[in-house]
Parts: structure tokens; sequence; C-alpha cells
């Protein structure tokens, strides 16, 4: 009779013990994902905070003189007094010859090897 009592204490204990080893991995499981959304939730903060500086700044120059005189300058065509402007206009009557037309005159006179080599550099 003790001998059976024995058996089913010790069943019983390792049960307890197996059960116990299970939670313990569960909740090691849990420590790591809570681990991870907390390294993901301090990025997103550090993030939040790398933005709002940026806004405050941006705010801050915006609230500026100088924001107004560029805005001024870019939408009004406002200058100063002691300013000159000056336009430049593109030149549209001179036409530059393409370098690649003579690439291709001197590629149909190249042997087949170098025309590969070019190729292969990317030309």
């Amino acid at each position: 009779m003790a001998v059976l009592q024995r058996k089913i204490l010790t069943v019983g204990l390792l049960m307890l013990l197996v059960w116990l080893g299970y939670k313990s991995w569960q909740i090691r499981i849990q420590r790591l994902d809570m681990k991870v959304q907390l390294t993901d939730l301090e990025s997103r903060t550090d993030d939040l905070e790398r933005n709002n500086q940026f806004l405050a700044s941006s705010s801050a120059y915006f609230a500026s003189d100088a924001y107004l005189e560029r805005q001024a300058r870019l939408k009004l065509n406002y200058k100063l007094s002691d300013e000159q402007v000056a336009f430049v206009y593109k030149d549209t009557s001179v036409k530059i010859a393409s370098p690649s037309e003579e690439f291709e005159a001197k590629l149909a006179e190249m042997p087949n090897w170098e025309k590969w080599w070019y190729y292969l550099r990317g030309y």
C-alpha cells in the first residue's frame, strides 16, 4: 500500500513539475513578446520626438521674417531697392552635337570583342 501511495505521489509531483515547466515557458515567451513590443514602442517614441523637434524648428522658421521675405520674392516677385535683377534666357539657336552619334560611328568600326567590352561596362 505504501509503495502504491509513493507511485501516485511521484506521478502527481511529476505532472505538477511538467505543468510548472509549461507555465514558466509560456511566461518566458510572453516576456520576450513584451520586450519586442517595448523596443518597438521606444523606437516609435524616438521617431515622434524627432518629428516634433523638426516641426518645432519648422514652425519657428515659418514665423520668421526670412520665410516671409523668401515667399514674397518667389510668389510676388519682390526685390529690395538695392538689388539688381538679371534675366537669363536659354539660347535655343545653338545645337550641341550629340556625343552618342560620334560614339555610334566609332562603334560601327570596332571589332566585336571591343563592342562587348563597352556593352559590359554599360556604354
